[in-house]
């Protein structure tokens, strides 16, 4: 492969990588104005998902567990979203660890709205943030590059 081609790649895998971070910042800020990540509205949205889901073992996962705990999930949902699926993508940093948790929380979401939405959506969302991941995508126009010239080789690519 050129290294030109080469490039155009590292890029358009960057570019990606910007693009799942601004999508997760911004359903980040509509869930917060819409007060979904408080407790009653974070059961309220949650239980939607557990009545709908086909896949009923989730849906009692998500009753027995995640609803009566709303308000802990909700908080944590909203800073996992907003630091590490969209801050850490966005700015490159920690990048496949950043992306394999987003990919991760996309197959949860994926099983949840399995009978509600196009499941095309997350399947093609976990694709690119795989591909995000596998190429180390915040090592082009990312912290991850900082961290990369000090140590291009880490035992455990988290970045």
């Amino acid at each position: 492969m050129s290294r030109s081609r080469e490039l155009r790649s590292e890029r358009a895998l960057a570019a990606l990588r910007i693009l799942m971070g601004g999508i997760f910042v911004a359903v980040w800020y509509d869930n917060l104005v819409k007060g979904l990540y408080g407790g009653k509205g974070y059961a309220d949205f949650i239980r939607h998902y557990a009545d709908t889901t086909p896949f009923r073992w989730y849906g009692r996962l998500l009753s027995s567990v995640v609803i009566p705990n709303a308000a802990v999930f909700g908080r944590l949902q909203m800073v996992v979203e907003l630091i590490v699926f969209g801050l850490f993508l966005l700015a490159g940093f920690l990048t496949p660890v950043a992306a394999v948790l987003a990919a991760g929380f996309f197959v949860a979401v994926l099983l949840g709205s399995w009978a509600i939405d196009w499941q095309g959506t997350y399947v093609t969302m976990i694709a690119i943030l795989l591909a995000v991941a596998i190429g180390q995508a915040g090592r082009t126009w990312g912290i991850d590059a900082l961290l990369a010239r000090r140590n291009p080789r880490p035992e455990v690519p988290i970045y």
